[in-house]
C-alpha cells in the first residue's frame, strides 16, 4: 500500500487480541477479563511503512496500541521517539480529546488495536478496574517524566 491508508486485515483471534493488549504497558495491569472486552471492541488496522498514523494538530480520539511493526513519533523533520510492540500512542487523546502534540508515521509494516474514545468510555463505566489500570500507568508515565525533567536540569 503506498496511499497511507489503513489495509484490510487479517483478523486476530480474540486470544490474540487479549494477549497482545497484556503486553501493551498501558494495559499490562489489568485483569484478563477485561482486557478481553477492550480486544472485542478494538479495531485492527495495519498501516504500510512510510503511512501516518496520526498527524500532528490533528484533533482525533483514538489511542493505538502497537501489536507489530515500528513507528515514529516526531515533530515535522525531528523524531522524538521510535516505538515497537507493546508501546501506545495517543492516550491522552482518547481520554481528553485535544490537537496532537506529534505525528506518527509507520517505520515498517504496522499492526495495531484502535480503541476509539466512545468505546473506552462505556468500557471504563462498566469496568472500573480498567480505570484503575490506565489511570495508574498514566500516573507512573508522568512520575517518570517529571523525574527526567528534573534530571535534565
Amino acid at each position: 500500500m503506498t496511499d497511507g491508508a489503513p489495509a484490510p486485515v487479517d483478523s486476530l483471534g480474540l486470544v490474540e487480541r487479549v494477549a497482545a493488549l497484556h503486553r501493551v504497558e498501558l494495559f499490562a495491569g489489568i485483569p484478563g477479563r477485561v482486557l478481553a472486552a477492550v480486544a472485542q471492541v478494538a479495531v485492527e488496522e495495519r498501516f504500510s511503512s512510510g503511512a501516518l498514523l496520526m498527524e500532528e494538530a490533528a484533533v482525533e480520539a483514538h489511542l493505538y496500541a502497537i501489536v507489530e511493526g515500528r513507528v515514529r513519533v516526531h515533530r515535522g523533520d525531528r523524531t522524538l521517539v521510535e516505538l515497537g510492540p507493546g508501546a501506545t500512542v495517543g492516550e491522552l487523546a482518547v481520554l481528553v480529546p485535544a490537537p496532537r502534540a506529534a505525528s506518527v508515521t509507520a517505520l515498517d509494516p504496522t499492526l495495531v488495536l484502535r480503541v476509539d474514545q466512545v468505546v473506552l468510555d462505556e468500557l471504563l463505566v462498566d469496568w472500573p478496574e480498567l480505570a484503575h489500570g490506565v489511570i495508574a500507568e498514566l500516573v507512573s508515565r508522568l512520575r517518570a517524566a517529571a523525574e527526567h525533567a528534573d534530571g535534565a536540569s
